[in-house]
């Protein structure tokens, strides 16, 4: 046993230079064990400490319930807690949001709401404010002081009459800072002034929940009690509103785990390939050491235990490093996180002083175990066949062998004429394997980043703000479909008078940097195909986007000049989600609403098509815009699409809101605003997904690295003797430069061009389930671009880095070079 230990220390330490690499290999896989658990169940622990702070504590709510459900609900043996609120309406004013609602004390808390001062009203007259709103009423008072709101309370589905009434403050709100940027505030009610104002058959309450047992309980196990609940009660599902931030943040996730475990699979799978591919290439110049161990008395086991031994004290040494980079890696990749994105949100901000508190903590005892742990299981993997190949050598093959592994006799091809390029060739040819292994171990992992950077490229903030807006700038008039206070916001009403006309389109074309204004018509239709209560639209597209249209189909086939009779639609394959039963060639029994106007009308679904949200404006049933223009009397433009020669300017922006300020009946949304949101969403996500690949790529780097080195090692005295008969050392440097080109181009043929194939289907994948808003094929040229250039700068500084190691060395020395 000490004999083994003796023999494998010594051998660590003879073979420095490839252990260092095993090392710096054994590190980085420590590194990337260590902080993706952490980094990732750090962000789950600071996000959830921000959850447990500022979201609602039920587990649930059922909307639209009413009060003898309320009373049954209450009594349920599966239900531990609850509460529960009614929506009362809104209070009339020009530029802010305030709501009106009654809660009991049990909703407020587990809303997380508490009151500044006071209590909750009781009476009729009773009404809990902020200062906010009181700001916004211009008023001022405390409590016990009155004040006067103008309000609308909801009856019959939709916003009343303004009213105003007197009210006595009982307490006070804290304004958050998101009240007073957004303007948007709660106020209280009482149950008596709810019942004194709704018609009791439209008084409907929110009934909030806890599920009682839940100490060991998944989140889908709660899930399912929640669902079983509402079913026993007759609520539908799109009336239940499971909390499943809050959910995540307090229960067990069982999805949590398989991502782990992939993750972690991942990186030990980069690990073994590596160190295996190390240990292999340097193989061939330890049989002679083995089978002289062999011919002493050396056991097949105890050769194994060499082996073994050797990467497990090149472990002990490689894992603690890996551990404490980790940790400070780990703590700095945190806090870059927070002072990157802190101030974006309330809920970034509340993360951002739970990091400065220190209320979680970043060491997680598991994460070292398991760091440790699954290290030293992937170093003993990628042990079994070197050390099963170094026990399988016999004594006599062992004595005869050179240090290439090769026998003395060799069946090596003369040339009349030498060259750098034949030379190359020949050593390349002498150890296919090796060569083989260098290749596909490096590739495996540039194959898995292409794919994994084909999915990024195409989730770019560019192309998902393309796809959410069409042009620079959109302008839509103001709709509220169920306000009775102003019934000339509906869309019936607004075609009649609709501010988007000619002459606006033609004031917005005048503007500097206008390049043109394109109308999208929306005609509201219904349908008894359709479920209750559900309409669509017909969206009326530009002929200027006829080829966009025709790209985007799927199935089915029509043309723009097709669609203008005004009897065939393309159906957006978002539609299809919800009615299955629609296809190319189903016939629609619609009925179109045009103003006061409604007729009935049938379409054929010519074609099934994929297309962004900019071009469909979420209608989903799309034709010609002169066909859809025939078909109402009214002007049916919803969209204004202002396409600009920049995509910002800060004048033209301005200008822009000069004329939406000034008509007062229209909004606008920017493509800037769009960007941003998708740039901020992706930011960490591709930063922290490319520092991981890069390490992997790390990882791979080291076996090319250990290739040419033992490639050099190995066949020192033959350079020496080559120099010796004529060789400059340009010619050398060449003939190594050659060398990694071979390497380096096998690489990049695998890993670029198998990746960009594999990459494909990733994407359609990606876009078939909707993730990142990915609706464009992108190759990742800048990720091809990065892995070329890398991989040649690495290779070619290597070669000069080996060509002046071995020019160190005498000549004299490098001929008298011996195994």
């Amino acid at each position: 046993m000490k004999m083994t230990t003796r023999v494998a220390y010594d051998n660590m330490k003879y073979y420095k230079s490839r252990n260092i690499l095993i090392g710096i290999a054994i590190v980085l896989t420590t590194l990337l064990l260590f902080v993706i658990p952490t980094v990732g169940k750090g962000m789950i622990d600071y996000q959830f400490a921000a959850v447990r702070r500022m979201y609602p504590s039920w587990h649930a709510l059922y909307r639209n319930v009413d009060e003898e459900t309320v009373r049954q609900l209450a009594a349920h043996h599966d239900i531990s807690t609850y509460g529960f609120r009614s929506d009362a309406g809104y209070m009339n004013l020009d530029d802010a949001d305030v709501s009106m609602m009654f809660m009991d004390a049990k909703g407020l808390e587990l809303y997380k709401m508490e009151l500044a001062k006071g209590r909750l009203p009781e009476r009729e007259d009773e009404i809990v404010v902020s200062e906010g709103i009181l700001k916004e009423l211009g008023q001022q008072g405390d409590i016990g002081d009155t004040i006067t709101v103008p309000y609308q309370i909801y009856r019959g589905g939709s916003l009343d009459l303004t009213e105003t009434k007197e009210f006595q403050i009982c307490g006070f709100f804290e304004d958050s800072d998101s009240n007073l940027e957004n303007r948007i505030y709660t106020s209280l009610v009482s149950e008596a002034f709810i019942k004194a104002q709704v018609p009791k058959e439209d008084i409907a309450y929110r009934f909030l929940l806890q599920i009682n047992d839940t100490d060991k309980a998944t989140t889908d196990d709660i899930e399912e009690r929640i669902k079983n609940i509402a079913s026993q009660f007759g609520i539908s599902e799109n009336e239940t509103n499971i909390n499943m931030e809050y959910l995540a943040a307090n229960y067990v996730d069982p999805v949590t785990i398989p991502v782990i475990i992939v993750i972690m699979a991942i990186i030990m799978l980069a690990g073994v390939i590596t160190i295996y591919s190390i240990y292999y290439v340097s193989m061939n110049q330890r049989i002679q050491e083995f089978g002289r161990l062999k011919a002493i008395g050396a056991t097949k086991r105890q050769i194994k235990q060499i082996v073994l031994r050797e990467g497990l004290c090149v472990a002990a040494f490689a894992i603690p490093v890996g551990l404490v980079i980790g940790t400070l890696s780990a703590k700095a990749v945190m806090f870059l996180f927070i002072n990157m994105f802190g101030e974006e949100s309330d809920f970034m901000r509340a993360m951002g002083e739970i990091v400065g508190n220190g209320e979680v903590s970043l060491c997680y005892w598991w994460a070292y175990l398991i760091a440790i742990t699954v290290t030293l299981c992937t170093v003993y993997i990628s042990l079994l066949l070197p050390m099963h190949k170094a026990a399988k050598i016999s004594e006599i093959e062992a004595m005869r062998a050179q240090g290439t592994g090769k026998k003395v006799r060799s069946s090596r091809k003369g040339y009349e004429y030498i060259t750098i390029g034949r030379l190359t060739l020949r050593n390349l040819m002498d150890n296919k394997k090796k060569s083989a292994i260098t290749i596909i171990s490096m590739a495996a992992t540039g194959v898995f980043l292409m794919m994994v950077a084909t999915v990024l490229s195409c989730a770019n903030p560019r192309e998902s703000a393309d796809s959410s807006l069409v042009g620079q700038y959109e302008i839509s008039p103001i709709i509220k479909e169920f306000d009775k206070e102003h019934p000339e916001l509906r869309w019936s009403e607004v075609q009649k008078d609709n501010p988007l006309d000619e002459t606006l389109k033609q004031q917005i074309e005048k503007l500097p940097g206008v390049e043109k204004v394109d109308a999208f018509t929306s005609v509201k239709v219904t349908g008894d195909m359709f479920l209750e209560g559900d309409s669509n639209a017909i969206n009326g597209v530009p002929k200027e986007y006829a080829k966009e249209l025709e790209k985007g189909i799927e199935r089915g086939k029509v043309t723009y000049e097709e669609l203008k009779s005004g009897d065939k639609v393309i159906m957006d394959s978002a539609l299809n989600h919800w009615y299955p039963d629609l296809d190319v060639g189903s016939k629609l029994k619609l009925v179109v609403h045009d103003g006061d106007r409604e007729y009935e009308k049938e379409v054929e679904i010519a074609a099934v098509g994929n297309y962004g949200s900019g071009m469909t404006n979420y209608a989903w049933l799309i034709m010609a815009k002169e066909a859809a223009d025939r078909l109402c009397e009214n002007n049916a433009n919803l969209y204004f699409h202002v396409i600009a020669d920049k995509d910002y300017d800060q004048k033209l922006f301005e200008s822009l809101e000069e004329i939406v300020k000034a008509s007062g009946r229209i909004e606008m949304r920017t493509w800037k605003s769009e960007y941003d949101r998708w740039k901020s969403a992706m930011a960490t996500t591709s930063g922290a997904t490319y520092a991981f690949l890069g390490i992997l790529a790390l990882i791979s780097v080291m076996n090319l690295i250990n290739t040419m080195l033992n490639s050099v090692h190995v066949r020192k005295k033959e350079l020496g003797m080559m120099q010796a008969i004529g060789m400059s050392d340009s010619q050398l440097m060449k003939m190594l430069q050659m060398e990694g080109l071979f390497y380096t181009a096998g690489t990049l043929l695998i890993s670029v061009g198998l990746g960009s194939i594999a990459g494909y289907p990733i994407f359609l994948y990606a876009k078939r389930d909707g993730m990142f808003n990915i609706t464009t094929y992108h190759y990742p040229a800048a990720a091809a671009l990065i892995v070329i250039a890398a991989l040649i700068l690495i290779q070619i500084l290597l070669a000069v880095g080996i060509g002046r190691s071995v020019r160190k060395d005498s000549l004299i020395d490098r001929v008298r070079f011996s195994e």
